[in-house]
């Protein structure tokens, strides 16, 4: 336990390194096996467009929704869904999935550093620290996939470039860039900084050594673009190179709690806690530390997006997040302390973390298995081929909950998806379902696209008592106009204390946490 954190291990103690990434893989999956629906945001509703995916022939799904597959990032979740759920059963294919995308990006760090450091390391394997993140408790299963890929990706890059193989790089750089572009636009960013920083890293030692020749950066610079032209022309094929860059807001302090999202989990006390002590390691060995070629400059690059990002860009949320989790994994998969064995102590309190993490996301889950009760015994008074409008008790940003399962703090809840099990187990129409043609391989038909409102979030129950609605309500919720004569069903998610019933519903069922309401016509 001494040497688990050793810089290497050689010889025979590369099969210690696969025991101990085989442990590792245990503790984290463990969670998987407590609840058949784990509760991370956009989980549901990945899961319920596979579901339809992968049984286009369902006699009332059909009537609602049709495949529409493009040329558009995210379609890696989506094409490996829709073959998995045809032959599996739903929740277990769907967990298969999401704990795709968890392992995805520790196995890329893994598999990078490997080849950068040529040595098996248990740095590496540290980076269990971010494997629960705020970007997986959000759901964006899409976007971990593809930066586990671009770890992936570079690291083949950066071993063929050490055999001076410059078609195999530009082979290997389209295909990878190509793939990665198909799981999430991302992903390339990530992909272009590691495989550019390796170029000017090189460029750098040549410059350092006397031998540096305007043909080298010729040769670099052309390389970059023989791989990454591919993915640029299908970004200009797809809806996404189409129109202006539209943009949110920039969220100023809150950046301050953002920095943590590698560490994040929806408990604040956690977060901090391995925040810090990540932080505190970092310190520790500060003053020995080997990079990966061109990382400190793609840590300085991360950083400056970071600051920079605003809240949403082109549809894509959370936008400062997801550069916080490529720079917390670059910490591990780009870095190697250089130092003696650490001592027994920190490596034992590094392991404990991750341990520690782990069990408390797998004892949040178990207990998220009362709330999909009470949601399944509300919806299992839903017809086939029923219209469903779902609606919530709490806003979405408030995030100081009971219990925590329900929400990651600061950020957002974790339960405004829950409804779409709607889709997977009562064939019902549910209009939030992400099927929006110019960002998923799915389309809403005829007359149900009509009060179909694929991005956007429940309603606010208070709204229902509203007989007349304003422009900025219908923008977000377009089906609220004629709502009475448009839906069979309300489904109410986590209701106020006191829940005032509108004109025109009658209850159908009442529990702690989701009620069902009939639309009298």
């Amino acid at each position: 336990m001494h040497g688990l954190l050793q810089p290497s291990w050689d010889g025979n103690d590369g099969r210690l390194w696969f025991v101990a990434a085989t442990v590792l893989a245990i503790v984290l999956a463990a969670p998987f096996f407590l609840v058949d629906v784990p509760p991370v945001l956009d989980y549901p509703n990945h899961l319920a467009r596979y579901f339809v995916l992968a049984h286009p022939d369902d006699p009332f799904l059909s009537r609602m929704y049709a495949p529409h597959w493009t040329i558009i990032p995210n379609l890696g979740m989506d094409a490996i869904g829709a073959a998995m759920l045809r032959v599996t059963d739903v929740h277990v294919g769907g967990r298969l999935l999401l704990a795709l995308s968890l392992f995805a990006p520790v196995i890329g760090v893994a598999v990078y550093h490997r080849v950068v450091f040529g040595r098996y390391s248990c740095w590496s394997l540290a980076s269990g620290l971010v494997a629960y993140n705020g970007a997986f408790f959000l759901g964006f299963m899409n976007f971990l996939l593809s930066l586990g890929l671009a770890l992936i990706g570079a690291a083949v890059w950066i071993a063929l470039r050490r055999q001076e193989s410059v078609w195999g790089r530009i082979a290997v750089g389209a295909f990878a860039a190509v793939l990665i572009f198909f799981c999430h636009i991302f992903g390339v960013f990530l992909f272009a900084l590691l495989i550019g920083g390796d170029e000017v890293d090189r460029l750098r030692k040549r410059r350092g050594s006397g031998a540096l020749t305007p043909r080298d950066v010729v040769h670099a610079a052309g390389t970059l673009v023989a791989a990454l032209g591919p993915a640029i022309v299908l970004y200009f094929l797809s809806p996404l190179g189409e129109g202006t860059v539209s943009a949110g807001e920039w969220r100023g302090l809150a950046k301050w709690w953002t920095i943590f999202a590698p560490f994040m989990t929806p408990s604040a006390e956690l977060t901090l806690m391995t925040g810090v002590a990540a932080v505190s390691l970092l310190i520790l060995i500060r003053r020995d530390v080997q990079f990966a070629p061109g990382v400190p400059l793609i840590f300085v690059i991360l950083a400056l997006a970071f600051l920079a990002a605003p809240s949403t860009v082109k549809g894509g949320t959370f936008v400062d997040l997801r550069f916080a989790l490529m720079i917390g994994l670059l910490m591990f998969a780009g870095m190697q302390p250089r130092l003696l064995p650490l001592p027994a102590i920190l490596v034992v309190a590094v392991g404990a973390l991750i341990v520690l993490r782990s069990g408390y996301v797998g004892m949040m889950w178990f207990d998220h298995r009362h709330d999909l009760a009470d949601v399944r015994a509300a919806i299992s008074m839903v017809e086939p081929g029923a219209r469903v409008m779902a609606a919530r008790g709490q806003p979405g940003n408030l995030t100081d909950v009971r219990p925590p399962q329900r929400a990651l703090p600061g950020i957002y809840r974790l339960d405004g998806h829950v409804a779409a099990l709607l889709v997977i187990e009562r064939s019902a129409f549910w209009p939030l379902l992400f099927a929006d043609p110019a960002q998923q391989p799915l389309a809403v038909k005829p007359p149900f696209d009509q009060i179909a409102q694929p991005l956007s979030e429940p309603v606010e129950w208070p709204l229902l008592e509203e007989e007349r609605f304003s422009a900025e309500t219908l923008r977000h919720a377009r089906y609220l106009g004629h709502w009475r004569a448009s839906f069979d069903n309300v489904l109410l998610i986590d209701p106020a204390a006191t829940v005032r019933t509108p004109r025109g519903l009658s209850p159908l069922y009442r529990g702690h946490y989701a009620h069902l309401f009939r639309i009298d016509r």
